[in-house]
C-alpha cells in the first residue's frame, strides 16, 4: 500500500512539473518592447458666435493607428503601442454619454486629431497634445438648434407648474461660469427654499428634429447643490413626459452630454418635442442651481 501511494505521488509530481514547464514555455522567445503615446488632455476651440463657448468634458482618447482601433483610454493616459516607424495616428475625443462612465463613446460632433506620419520608437514616451473643433457647419450639416449662454434674453421658459424662474446672475457673481476669453459674463441661476421647492423650464417646440437614429446631444454646463432632471416633453395624443437623466450635485462647474436621439426615434409619431430641466427639493431644505452653455446639437 505504501509503495502504491509513493508511486502515485511521483506520478502527480511529474505531471505538475510537465504542466508548469509547458506554461513557462508560453513566455519564451522574443518579447516586443512597446513605444508609448502619452496624452494629458484635449483642447477644444470654437467660433463663439456660431458655436458657443469652448467648454467641454472630453475625458477619453480613442486611439487609431493606420485606421485600426487600439482602444479607449481615460486621460491622462500613457498608451503602449507595438508598432514601429512612421504610422498614421488618429485620436478621437471621447466623452461619458449621459454622464455615465459605462457609456463611453466618441463625440460625433468633434473632429478627430490626425497626424499622418508619426514615428513610433521602442521604449520612447511621446507626448501628444490633441486639439479639436466642431465639424464645420457648412460641410457636415451640423446644426446648433438651440444655444443659451445667458448673455442676453433668457430663452428657456417656465413650465405651468414651476414655482420659480431661472434668472441671470450678477455680472460680478463669483459663482458664475467664466472662460479665459472673457466671452461669458452671466449664468443662469435658480434658488429653491422653504415653500419654493420646484422649478421646471423648457425649450420651444421642435417639429423638425431628425428621428432615424441620429445623435442629438443636449450639452449643459452646471453647478448645483442638489440633483436635477433632464427630459423631453413629447406631444403624441397628449403631452407625455419622458425623463432621461438625473444629474447629481456638483460643487464645481461640470458638463454633461445627453443623447436625446433614441427617445426621439422611439416616438416618431410625436407632433413636437421640447426638452426640459427641472429640480425639486423637500420642504425646509435649500438648493442652488447654476446653468450655462446649453446647446442642442445634431447632424443630418
Amino acid at each position: 500500500m505504501r509503495i502504491t501511494r509513493y508511486l502515485f505521488s511521483l506520478l502527480m509530481a511529474a505531471m505538475f512539473a510537465s504542466v508548469a514547464f509547458s506554461s513557462c514555455n508560453k513566455f519564451e522567445g522574443s518579447q516586443e518592447i512597446p513605444a508609448y503615446i502619452h496624452v494629458d488632455t484635449f483642447l477644444l476651440t470654437t467660433n463663439y458666435i456660431y458655436e458657443g463657448a469652448a467648454s467641454h468634458n472630453i475625458t477619453d482618447v480613442w486611439l487609431y493607428i493606420d485606421d485600426n482601433l487600439q482602444g479607449c483610454y481615460e486621460m491622462p493616459a500613457t498608451i503602449p503601442v507595438l508598432e514601429r516607424g512612421k504610422h498614421k495616428i488618429t485620436i478621437y475625443p471621447g466623452i461619458k454619454l449621459n454622464g455615465n462612465s459605462s457609456t463611453r463613446t466618441i463625440n460625433p460632433f468633434y473632429q478627430p486629431y490626425i497626424i499622418e506620419e508619426f514615428e513610433l520608437k521602442e521604449k520612447v514616451v511621446d507626448t501628444i497634445c490633441p486639439a479639436t473643433t466642431y465639424y464645420p457647419i457648412d460641410e457636415s450639416t451640423i446644426n446648433f438648434k438651440f444655444m443659451e449662454d445667458y448673455e442676453s434674453q433668457i430663452q428657456l421658459e417656465d413650465e405651468q407648474n414651476s414655482q420659480t424662474s431661472i434668472i441671470r446672475t450678477d455680472r460680478d457673481d463669483p459663482e458664475r461660469w467664466d472662460d479665459q476669453y472673457n466671452n461669458s459674463h452671466y449664468s443662469g441661476y435658480v434658488h429653491l427654499s422653504d415653500t419654493i421647492t420646484y422649478f421646471c423650464v423648457a425649450s420651444d417646440e421642435y417639429r423638425d428634429l431628425p428621428n432615424q437614429g441620429n445623435s442629438i446631444f443636449l450639452e449643459i454646463d452646471y453647478k448645483c447643490t442638489d440633483l436635477f432632471e433632464v427630459g423631453l416633453f413629447a406631444k403624441i395624443s397628449n403631452v407625455e413626459n419622458l425623463p432621461l437623466v438625473y444629474v447629481n450635485p456638483s460643487p464645481k462647474w461640470n458638463k454633461i452630454y445627453i443623447n436625446l436621439g433614441p427617445n426621439i426615434t422611439d416616438n416618431q409619431d410625436a407632433e413636437y418635442f421640447k426638452f426640459y430641466i427641472a429640480g425639486r427639493i423637500d420642504e425646509n431644505s435649500e438648493a442652488e442651481y447654476y446653468f450655462d452653455n446649453i446647446k442642442l446639437v445634431y447632424r443630418d
